[in-house]
């Protein structure tokens, strides 16, 4: 055989020897064969329609929307196997990648947490499940992190990175190549490990638009694609509860690739975590609808005069559909009206839950 042959053959046998000893791919599988497997099964839900287990979610909001609350407050609902935002959770152990909070701010929070659910839910939860690595300043990319946390991921179910941006390394954000092979790197961790992959990630700057809210998210367009599931967390403008509590609110905009899809819903935030309120107006977004006009007391001087007393809540509403004002602005115009004596707060007058009635002079 001639030599030209004989590094040919090598080289070929040398390629097949590399291809057939590559543990880390799959086989091919022939289409008739595979939709005739039974051995392929849907995973376990970790998030009952939202997230299976092996799985990638990204959860994006706004600078300052409580979204390191909401990824605390998921860990500890999986850590124990309650709901989270309604939506049942099978019990399994959690690892969270603190890369924001410093460690008396983060253990400040979870004692908080803990106490609320021990205290308002009948739950008994201790965060025995329930890990933290605490990185603040000590930010990398996730090659550097990644050995670590495969030589413990066998014990978890559920790992969240709250934020993405810690992790970029010396990555672009806005480079759909750079994010690409982050994303590939998340995703062997998931895949490999079958554990469920939590990824907190904020918004671009600027307003609300008229855009989808995922198209928000800061970064390369392959945060939107790459996924399983996306929550997206956007700032609504404060509105008052059944009980005349102004509330702060955000919209949850769920969107999911393997499961059927969700209507958004409204949260309003009691502390030290959000809940479900039926009464949240989710078109209210924060922001939306151009600049706020400014409105004055004299504005609504006159406006209810000679009208029967009315409660609290019915005045100001009666004040926003009027002026087409917030519910801030409503109840300012109202404390102002009171100091100047051009409105009242009757001592007699009572609602049924016995607060005072207001009227115009």
């Amino acid at each position: 055989m001639a030599m030209a042959e004989l590094t040919t053959d090598i080289l070929i046998q040398g390629l097949v020897d590399g291809i057939t000893e590559t543990p880390s791919l799959p086989p091919i599988i022939n289409g008739e064969a595979f939709v005739c497997d039974l051995g392929v099964t849907e995973p376990p839900q970790l998030i009952e329609g939202v997230l299976h287990q092996g799985s990638k979610l990204i959860i994006g909001g706004g600078s300052k929307g409580r979204k390191t609350w909401s990824f605390m407050d998921l860990a500890l609902c999986v850590s124990e196997g309650i709901p989270w935002w309604g939506w049942p959770t099978t019990q399994g152990r959690v690892l969270y990648l603190n890369f924001e909070l410093q460690p008396f701010a983060m253990q400040k929070r979870m004692r908080m947490m803990i106490k609320h659910y021990n205290d308002f839910t009948g739950h008994q939860v201790t965060g025995q499940n329930f890990d933290v690595w605490n990185l603040r300043g000590h930010a990398a990319a996730i090659e550097t992190l990644r050995p670590k946390i495969k030589d413990n991921l066998g014990q978890y179910s559920l790992v969240i990175f709250d934020p993405l941006y810690k992790m970029l390394g010396s990555r672009n954000e806005n480079d759909a190549g750079d994010m690409g092979s982050l994303m590939n790197e998340i995703e062997a961790i998931a895949v490999q490990q079958e554990v469920s992959v939590v990824i907190g990630a904020h918004y671009r700057k600027g307003g609300p638009g008229d855009g989808k809210a995922m198209e928000r998210i800061s970064g390369s367009g392959v945060l939107q694609r790459d996924p399983d599931a996306i929550l997206t967390m956007t700032d609504l403008d404060d509105q008052v509860d059944e009980d005349d509590n102004e509330r702060e609110c955000c919209r949850i905009d769920p969107v999911l690739r393997n499961f059927p899809p969700q209507a958004p819903f409204g949260l309003y935030w009691q502390c030290p975590v959000f809940k479900h309120g039926e009464w949240i107006n989710i078109e209210k977004v924060k922001g939306k609808g151009g600049s706020t006009p400014q409105f004055f007391v004299e504005d609504i001087k006159g406006m209810f005069k000679g009208k029967e007393w009315m409660t609290y809540k019915e005045t100001y509403t009666a004040i926003m559909d009027k002026l087409s004002c917030k519910d801030r602005t409503a109840k300012r115009l109202i404390g102002e009206a009171l100091v100047n004596k051009s409105m009242v707060k009757s001592e007699i007058e009572m609602d049924e839950r016995g607060k005072p009635m207001y009227s115009q002079i």
